[in-house]
């Protein structure tokens, strides 16, 4: 018998789903989390009949990002938005997604994000987002506490190193002690659950792991690295907002400049 195929539409979209545009620029990627709107159910049938079914009413994303990271829009340099969708059955896109404001007859005002298609593609979970991180960290599985060099992280999996053999089962699961760097010494950023999926042995020595992270920890994650991102292109640790620098050239300011232009037209 073949296998079912897994699919999800813009209408089956909704307040479980974690969400996030990723923005292409010059070739380069940055994704940025977005949140489903918290609208009624006669706003929600209003947005339907107004702007038609390929739509998701979104929370502001100035606000929201202006709160969490940084003033964004989609204008300037941007060739492209695509929108991505995550939930228990797997990762879907759609390309070429369009972002604006509107105001409901309720008053309340939000952002629409309309699709070209009505459903999205599966996503290959390792095109996702990844910041390279080179740190020891422990993972923990089967009560047994295990060092590891975690080389980098998505929304939906890592890739760490262990010096000679592994001692990582692979396909059973495992938690990763997450902790970051700070003035006073390493934090917790948190606890997270993963297995790994392939394995391959260094030529230098060593194991390299290859892992997929549990899609609960998909929200926090993806907020997380999209913040990782704008630090390392601000230059600032937790930074709230990004400065303009017109006069930048390569792609990292570039991106800064074009996402903080003002949305309104």
């Amino acid at each position: 018998m073949a296998e079912k195929t897994v699919k999800l539409s813009i209408p089956e979209i909704n307040k479980d789903t974690t969400l996030s545009v990723l923005a292409t620029l010059d070739g380069k990627k940055l994704e940025l989390p977005v949140e489903y709107a918290k609208v009624t159910g006669e706003e929600l049938a209003e947005i339907r009949e107004s702007y038609g079914k390929l739509i998701i009413p979104l929370e502001d994303v100035v606000q929201q990002w202006q709160e969490k990271l940084f003033e964004v829009s989609f204008k300037g340099h941007l060739s492209k938005l695509e929108l991505i969708a995550i939930n228990s059955e797997g990762v879907f896109v759609w390309d070429n997604v369009k972002i604006y404001k509107v105001k409901l007859s309720t008053g309340h005002t939000l952002n629409l994000l309309k699709a070209k298609m009505l459903e999205g593609k599966k996503f290959n979970r390792r095109r996702g987002v990844r910041i390279a991180l080179d740190k020891t960290m422990e993972i923990q599985q089967g009560g047994e506490m295990i060092k590891v060099v975690v080389r980098d992280l998505s929304y939906c999996g890592l890739g760490f190193v262990e010096p000679g053999e592994s001692k990582i089962k692979d396909g059973e699961p495992f938690i990763l002690f997450l902790v970051e760097s700070t003035d006073e010494g390493d934090k917790l950023v948190g606890k997270f659950k993963g297995k790994v999926i392939n394995q391959r042995e260094l030529p230098a020595g060593g194991v390299f792991s290859g892992c997929v992270i549990s899609s609960e920890h998909s929200t926090f994650l993806q907020r997380y690295i999209a913040l990782k991102q704008m630090e390392q292109i601000s230059g600032k640790k937790r930074a709230a907002t990004v400065e303009r620098n017109v006069d930048g050239v390569n792609w990292k300011n570039k991106i800064v400049n074009s996402l903080v232009e003002s949305l309104d037209e």
